[in-house]
């Protein structure tokens, strides 16, 4: 999905595609992804680089989720990834997407006060229980309608012995949280995925109605009545079922795990939503980004527009300059000492060191300082404004040396504070190597080896970025050593 920001907190849908890799076929028996799975995720991630990049959006960001996030090489598949198709995938938990399918449904559908959304994907179901605009449980279950195909009715056709023992599967893995996502009065119960748009579709034209997905409900009776249709036909005779049509061979295992999951639960009416895991992403985007720009002063607004001006990814800057600023914080609180306008100067440089861009790839960090001194930044001083550039500059590459003329101009203590403020940038930016924003720092201890770096929600690749970018730290600060949380 593309979309574009409008006003405040809106956006546009520009563009979408999807593409149904339907990775859990591609699992070898003992979990890990084969080389034909990883040729479908590349060719999916290289469509989806080039639609972006036609349409000129700054930053591609994918999110993976059941089939690699169980894969014992699944993370070693992202890097290859990235070395492929020059994106990365960032593998997120069954709860995360949860959390974010929620987001993008409570912006699809009306939501009550007391709401169950039933996410089915090909490799798992998530169950989420939450208000009119947050999640409050989630649950995720292995029970995907391309798993459970694959396990319990692998011709496709549904006899009645396997619909039986996959309805038994459903309940043996929900029973310990069916207390969790019962029914209560005023529950309201909401599907989001291909299948449930699919039964939505099935069901509205045996009514004879012709509608459009979102939004249609359905009760559990209609749900069985499709099931009861489609059992037994082989998958091929299914095309005279509006709306199957891509899920032939999957449908079977699919309805059966809703309806049986949906029965348990004892829910009556369901809601269909196509707001789902895409549409959480990019509402989740927006906020951070709307955050961003609520904590700034008049000064940072006018660093945001000179990155909005030379084409800087927001969010990779937002994000960078919360780390780099929960990290100075972090150094102060114990006992290291910086001027008044250290954080002020950070924040500048971290939203601006990539300005360099869009002048070129290589050394575009020493774009990126010729810029930040030509582009009329408001409110900062002229030395504040060369401490913000030597900053950006030295994000990357080569530290600080005697060689470079423009750092030997400063005074010494403006020398010590901006190698001192690189490190912790440097550091930063490693935190994100992926572009996920998924980092967060939980603590930094100092110990008499050196220093503990506490993160949560860090990927492999952000922190092979850290320690590729933690030299300046280790000569400023002492030793770095990184635990990721989990």
């Amino acid at each position: 999905m593309i979309a574009q920001t409008e006003g405040e907190n809106g956006y546009r849908v520009l563009d979408a595609l999807k593409d149904a890799t339907r990775l859990g076929e591609c699992l070898a028996p003992d979990g890990t992804l084969t080389a034909e799975g990883e040729d479908r995720l590349a060719s999916a991630l290289t469509r989806f680089r080039e639609l972006a990049l036609g349409a000129g959006a700054a930053e591609v960001r994918v999110y993976a989720t059941s089939a690699l996030r169980e894969a014992p090489n699944g993370a070693a598949v992202a890097e290859r990834m990235r070395e492929r198709t020059g994106i990365y995938p960032t593998i997120i938990s069954g709860e995360r997407e949860g959390e974010l399918t929620y987001l993008g449904v409570a912006s699809s559908v009306d939501m009550g006060d007391d709401n169950v959304l039933l996410d089915l994907g090909g490799g798992s179901l998530e169950f989420v229980r939450g208000n009119a605009t947050h999640p409050e449980a989630v649950q995720s279950l292995p029970l995907g309608s391309i798993r459970m195909t694959g396990a319990f009715v692998p011709d496709g056709v549904g006899k009645a012995a396997q619909i039986k023992a996959l309805r038994q599967e459903v309940r043996r893995q929900l029973a310990p949280h069916q207390p969790t996502f019962q029914a209560r009065p005023g529950t309201r119960f909401i599907l989001s995925s291909g299948t449930a748009q699919a039964a939505a579709i099935a069901i509205a034209a045996s009514r004879g109605q012709v509608s459009s997905v979102n939004g249609t409900q359905f009760t559990l009776t209609e749900l069985a009545n499709l099931l009861g249709r489609v059992t037994g036909t082989k998958p091929a005779a299914r095309h005279k079922f509006p709306g199957l049509e891509r899920r032939l061979d999957t449908i079977v295992a699919g309805l059966t795990v809703l309806h049986a999951a949906l029965d348990m639960l004892s829910a009556g009416v369901v809601t269909v939503s196509e707001g789902a895991l895409r549409e959480g992403m990019l509402l989740e985007e927006l906020s951070r980004f709307s955050s961003f720009k609520s904590g700034l002063s008049a000064r940072q607004r006018s660093v945001l527009a000179t990155a909005e001006r030379f084409g800087v990814n927001p969010v990779h800057g937002q994000q960078v300059a919360q780390l780099s600023r929960d990290l100075l914080g972090a150094l102060q609180e114990a006992g290291e000492d910086f001027p008044e306008d250290a954080r002020s100067l950070l924040t500048a440089a971290a939203a601006l060191h990539e300005t360099g861009l869009i002048v070129a790839q290589s050394s575009h960090h020493k774009h990126s300082a010729y810029l930040i001194r030509h582009a009329g930044l408001r409110g900062f001083s002229p030395r504040e404004i060369e401490l913000i550039a030597q900053i950006a500059r030295y994000h990357r590459k080569s530290p600080p040396r005697p060689s470079h003329p423009e750092f030997m101009a400063l005074l010494p203590a403006d020398q010590r504070l901006v190698s001192r403020l690189a490190a912790i940038l440097r550091v930063a930016d490693g935190l994100d190597r992926s572009h996920s924003g998924n980092a967060s720092v939980e603590s930094l201890t100092r110990s008499k080896n050196g220093w503990a770096l506490h993160v949560q929600g860090a990927s492999p690749l952000d922190v092979t970025g850290l320690q590729q970018k933690a030299d300046l730290w280790e000569k400023e600060f002492g030793a770095l050593t990184l635990k990721v949380m989990t």
